[in-house]
């Protein structure tokens, strides 16, 4: 069971720039795209702008699933299994929100909080 990324991987994720992100709550599961904060080698942080529903599914089940699907690259795709935790506070949490409002984010928008999502599973595709 491989857990993490390599270097080459972790620039891959990053230069694809969207993920899909899914959740579930008890039967209804959700899947979103979006662009990571950060990629390392054993986590995604991903900041949540507007994500109420996919919050309120981590916080009710904290398990999660990436997607990164590469077209240009032979149709490589990344699966990753993940546990998902959500800081609304904290050192990792204000340098993620003051990176992505400073540099990113319209002034109409913010950061309400980050999902870290640990790789419980790392299963890489190719066509």
């Amino acid at each position: 069971m491989r857990r993490e990324l390599l270097s080459e991987e972790i620039e891959e994720i990053q230069n694809n720039e969207y993920v899909v992100f899914s959740t579930c709550n008890e039967n209804n599961p959700r899947a979103i795209i979006v662009m990571p904060s950060r990629v390392e080698s054993n986590r995604i942080i991903l900041s949540n702008i507007q994500m109420k529903t996919t919050i309120e599914n981590l916080k009710n089940n904290p398990n999660g699933f990436i997607n990164v699907y590469l077209k240009n690259n032979n149709d490589k795709q990344y699966k990753i299994e993940c546990l998902c935790e959500i800081y609304n506070k904290g050192e990792l949490f204000e340098e993620i929100k003051n990176y992505e409002e400073t540099n990113n984010l319209p002034d109409n928008l913010k950061v309400n909080s980050i999902i870290v999502a640990n790789f419980k599973n790392i299963d890489i595709s190719e066509e």
